[in-house]
């Protein structure tokens, strides 16, 4: 079995997502970056880290490779943007899905659907790194993940992929 560290700054349903779907594997939540070399992943949800780690990113990297991803690319008025999931230190991308802008979109709206598909794709990824499978962006329409919300799909006000304690 796989030993799994998730480093985390805040408790989130993005934590809960992943938590949820990795509960067959050895996991445990930490919020500082001791001991990581006992582990067979690290997933990194924000925490300062240097080793490698992998970890989610609100842009189709390498466009808007910042702090602040989704007001750069408001302001600079791209029309997609997305999320990349990748290895931190090698900066080998893993997987990104992408989003459109319209004209009339709100950076809160975008940061929340953005947010919303971390929470599903996320935890998909991690599963298919951990059996060294190949991940394909349909594999979330296909999934129990997408429709777990009553089939009302990443762009509703409720959670996605068996977040527990979620807001919504």
């Amino acid at each position: 079995m796989k030993k799994i560290a998730i480093l985390y700054k805040n408790q989130s349903p993005i934590l809960d997502a992943i938590k949820y779907y990795l509960s067959d594997h050895e996991v445990e939540c930490l919020t500082t970056p001791s001991g990581m070399d006992k582990f067979d992943l690290v997933v990194n949800l924000g925490v300062g880290y240097s080793g490698e780690a992998i970890a989610c990113h609100h842009s189709l990297l390498p466009a808007f490779d910042s702090k602040e991803p989704v007001k750069d690319a408001i302001l600079a008025g791209v029309k997609l943007t997305g999320i990349t999931i990748y290895y931190t230190k090698s900066k080998k991308i893993v997987a990104q899905y992408p989003v459109f802008i319209n004209n009339e979109t709100h950076y809160d709206d975008l940061k929340q659907e953005l947010t919303y598909i971390e929470q599903a794709l996320f935890p998909l990824v991690i599963q298919k790194i951990l059996k060294n499978e190949a991940f394909e962006a349909r594999t979330l329409l296909s999934s129990g993940c997408a429709n777990s919300c009553g089939g009302k799909g990443v762009n509703s006000n409720k959670c996605i992929g068996g977040c527990s304690g979620c807001s919504h």
